[in-house]
């Protein structure tokens, strides 16, 4: 079934209001049906009114009641996944909704037990360093990922050697296929910063005479890398 057509944009007073709700009645119970065919809580959907009736407001109150329940619930295969695994924490975001993380530092096994979304930061190891080199951070990816139901490896690689002739690359990271690669000589030479623990936190970073250890780092003139971090997150309510 294709998505319907949707209403064109209509300037104030134009002719073609009524027709309007119709094609936005239409549109909405096919979101209905395609993602939230078994959701009890989804809202009510608006009548198609008659101009000048009383359920002319009802219904523009209707489409925006059920605008708001779709931005505040992932539908269908978006919606978040449930993970058996103990978190490593949780906290209360700004949107008021409730998060838990799993966070890994060593090699583990992430077991999903609803399939849906999970909010993933995956990071390689750091790169050593030499005398005569700055090392680049980790490789890293980061994103909402569908992830099926079942056991997922997680893999946590070290940092590279420091001290070598040349840069010691760092090792990949990884969930089940989904993997943060380590480049030929360390990785990139650009952090980047993640609240997916509900702390504010810089991964990755080139080691120049920044304090160390985060996760991802590079090695600071002949040190080692740092070793790299999986976290998945997902919302409990």
């Amino acid at each position: 079934m294709p998505f319907p057509d949707l209403p064109p944009e209509r300037l104030p007073g134009s002719p073609g209001h009524m027709p309007d709700h119709e094609l936005i009645a239409d549109a909405l119970e096919y979101v209905k049906q395609t993602g939230y065919r078994d959701d009890p809580d989804f809202p009510p959907l608006p009548d198609v009114p008659v101009l000048g009736q009383s359920g002319h407001v009802t219904a523009h109150d209707r489409i925006l009641a059920v605008l708001e329940y779709v931005r505040d619930n992932a539908a269908g295969a978006f919606s978040w996944a449930t993970v058996s695994n103990n978190p490593t924490g949780t906290y209360k975001g700004d949107d008021g909704h409730t998060y838990a993380y799993y966070l890994f530092e060593d090699d583990g096994t992430l077991t999903v037990s609803t399939a849906g979304l999970l909010d993933l930061v995956i990071v390689s190891g750091g790169a050593g360093g030499t005398a005569a080199n700055i090392a680049g951070g980790g490789s890293w990816m980061y994103g909402y990922y569908p992830l099926d139901a079942g056991s997922h490896s997680v893999v946590v690689g070290a940092g590279g050697p420091g001290g070598q002739i040349s840069l010691g690359a760092g090792y990949p990271s990884s969930v089940g296929d989904l993997q943060a690669q380590a480049g030929e000589l360390g990785s990139r030479f650009v952090s980047f910063t993640s609240s997916i623990t509900g702390t504010e936190v810089e991964y990755c970073r080139p080691a120049v005479s920044a304090p160390r250890p985060n996760h991802g780092d590079g090695g600071n003139g002949n040190n080692a890398g740092s070793s790299g971090v999986v976290i998945a997150r997902t919302r409990l309510n």
